[in-house]
C-alpha cells in the first residue's frame, strides 16, 4: 500500500509536476504523449517524434510491439515497432540533415542503426537506457557510421525518470533477463521503483482512470523527483 499524501503536499507535488510540463517543448510533450498511450494500449510504453529544422513535428510514434492493430502502424506487433522505428517509417525518401528526433528513453542498436541512415542531425531521449551501454563508442569505432553521427542530447530529471520506469512497468515481466541485469548493476533506484510501481499498481489505475499524462506524472511527482536526485547524485552513463 502507498500512504496518502497530505492534501498540502499533494498540491505542490501537482504544481511542480504542472511547472515541469509547461516548461517542455512541444515535440517533448507529444513524445510522452505517445509514450503514455503506449503503455495505455499495452505496449512497452516509449514514445517519439521527429521534427524538421524549423522545429515543427513531422511525425510521431509510439511503441505498439505487443499490438496487432494495423492502424496504430503498418509495424503494430512485430519486434520492429518500436517508436522511433514507428515514427520514422512514415519519412518518405527525402533530406533530413536537418531533422531532429524526440524519443522518452535512449534508441537501441536498431533504432540508433536507423537513425544514423536517415542522416539526422540531433537525437534528444530523456533516459539513458543501460542495456546500450557502450553502444555509442561501438558506433564510433566504425569510421562509416562516426563520420555522420548525430549529436546526442539528454533531458533527465524527473521526466526522465518517467520515460525510464514506463518503459519498464510497460514491459513488466516481459523484460528479458539481460536487461533486468543491466539495470541491476547500472540503474539500480529506477529497477527498485519500476518494480514498486508495477506492485502497488499505480500506473495500471492511473490508464484505467483514462487519465493524462501531465496528471499521471503529477501523481508521482514526489517518486520521480526522488529518483531524479538518486540518480544525479550517484552518477551514472550519460550521453557522449
Amino acid at each position: 500500500m502507498v500512504p496518502a499524501m497530505h492534501e498540502e503536499d499533494a498540491e505542490a507535488a501537482r504544481a511542480g509536476a504542472g511547472a515541469t510540463w509547461e516548461a517542455l517543448t512541444a515535440p517533448w510533450k507529444r513524445a510522452f504523449e505517445e509514450a503514455w498511450a503506449s503503455f495505455c494500449a499495452g505496449s512497452a510504453g516509449v514514445g517519439a517524434v521527429v521534427v524538421d529544422g524549423s522545429g515543427e513535428i513531422v511525425s510521431a510514434g509510439r511503441n505498439c510491439m505487443f499490438e496487432d492493430d494495423p492502424e496504430v502502424s503498418p509495424l503494430a506487433g512485430s519486434r520492429m515497432a518500436h517508436a522511433e522505428m514507428v515514427a520514422l517509417q512514415q519519412m518518405r525518401r527525402g533530406d533530413f540533415d536537418d531533422h531532429e528526433i524526440y524519443s522518452t528513453f535512449e534508441p537501441c542498436l536498431m533504432c540508433a542503426a536507423t537513425i544514423r541512415m536517415y542522416h539526422l542531425r540531433r537525437v534528444h531521449f530523456a533516459a539513458v537506457d543501460p542495456l546500450w551501454d557502450g553502444l555509442e563508442e561501438a558506433f564510433r569505432s566504425a569510421p562509416v557510421l562516426a563520420r555522420r553521427m548525430p549529436e546526442r542530447t539528454v533531458l533527465g530529471g524527473p521526466f526522465g525518470v518517467f520515460g525510464h520506469v514506463l518503459h519498464l512497468c510497460g514491459l513488466g515481466e516481459r523484460m528479458p533477463e539481460i536487461m533486468v541485469t543491466a539495470h541491476g548493476t547500472l540503474a539500480p533506484e529506477l529497477l527498485v521503483l519500476g518494480r514498486r510501481l508495477e506492485r502497488d499498481g499505480r500506473l495500471t489505475t492511473l490508464s484505467a482512470r483514462a487519465a493524462t499524462v501531465d496528471l499521471a506524472v503529477a501523481e508521482l511527482w514526489d517518486d520521480l523527483s526522488g529518483a531524479a536526485a538518486l540518480a544525479g547524485a550517484s552518477g551514472g552513463r550519460t550521453a557522449l
